[in-house]
């Protein structure tokens, strides 16, 4: 069964919690926090103190996606981060494995992301040591890009990968899914599929979370 994550990069900040208990209600199964301060990526956009104001709006599990160019730093200054999984770039780790082991110190699961740019065979040796792999389809910043046409063969890249080292390891996509690609991403691989213009700016976000859902089964 496919999960859908909330990006709340995409939700109207002037009323995030209720933004929050909508995407719920509709059917979300988790929620995406995009943590940007203007270095790694050209946007600023979410902070750990989001995570903590939010949590009493819904139980679901809280992702954090530390774009961000000192992730170390972040991870020893806020620690814990009050989220369920902390997601880290793989172009901003200067030694993955003491990266992966602070996130589980902190009882979190840890997670690696995926630039579009990013070749898929260097990060491959560390997939024994996450939870999450979190690959994007456009470049990190902004919401509302067009996904990118070689997602779909990375995600397929990587499924094969993770099978043939007998692992039990969630594919994530962000970055322009939509109805129409769901299902291409699903086959390709895709475990959990993070949606926010999409999903914010729909009509009737149940309607749109039924009809994700509906498509990939079909």
């Amino acid at each position: 069964m496919v999960q859908i994550s909330a990006s709340l990069l995409a939700a109207d900040y002037a009323r995030l919690g209720e933004e929050v208990q909508c995407a719920e209600a509709a059917g979300v199964d988790s929620f995406h926090f995009d943590l940007m301060d203007g270095h790694y990526a050209p946007n600023i956009a979410l902070a750990p103190q989001h995570l903590r104001a939010l949590r009493p709006y819904t139980r679901l599990p809280f992702h954090a996606h530390l774009e961000l160019s000192n992730p170390d730093d972040v991870l020893e200054r806020f620690s814990p981060l009050d989220a369920d999984a902390i997601i880290v770039m793989w172009d901003t780790l200067t030694d993955p494995r003491r990266a992966f082991a602070n996130i589980h110190t902190q009882g979190k699961r840890a997670g690696l992301s995926l630039s579009p740019d990013d070749p898929l065979t260097a990060a491959q040796q560390f997939f024994p040591l996450i939870d999450l792999l979190l690959i994007l389809g456009v470049q990190p910043g902004f919401g509302g890009q067009q996904i990118q046409p070689k997602t779909f063969e990375t995600v397929a890249q990587a499924r094969y990968s993770i099978e043939s080292m007998g692992l039990d390891l969630p594919i994530i996509v962000d970055g322009g899914v939509k109805q129409e690609n769901a299902p291409s991403l699903i086959r390709a691989g895709a475990n959990i599929l993070i949606i926010g213009t999409a999903l914010f700016q729909a009509p009737d976000m149940r309607v749109f979370v039924e009809g994700i859902k509906d498509s990939v089964e079909a």
